[in-house]
């Protein structure tokens, strides 16, 4: 999975992050003290919906998830 950011004033990047980690506890564990009760309905389907996504791009390729073009001109995209 790759993040990429591009701004209109400042620096391009992209992270990239294995998707295999989504569904650790290391990372549930992470999201939970971040975004605190609401992310917890996240950790018993993690493991399955890291599977499916895995599955997906294997079959039919890469996709993106999110893209988010601000009104100042900034670029979000996310892509598995």
């Amino acid at each position: 999975m790759w993040i990429k950011v591009n701004t209109q004033d400042g620096p391009h990047f992209s992270i990239p992050v294995p998707l295999f980690l989504a569904g650790t506890r290391p990372v549930i564990n992470m999201l939970t003290k971040i975004n605190g009760p609401e992310a917890t309905w996240y950790a018993p389907m993690a493991g399955e919906i890291v599977r499916e996504l895995r599955r997906y791009v294997r079959k039919n390729g890469h996709f993106t998830l999110v893209e988010v073009i601000s009104s100042e001109g900034d670029h979000i995209k996310i892509t598995v």
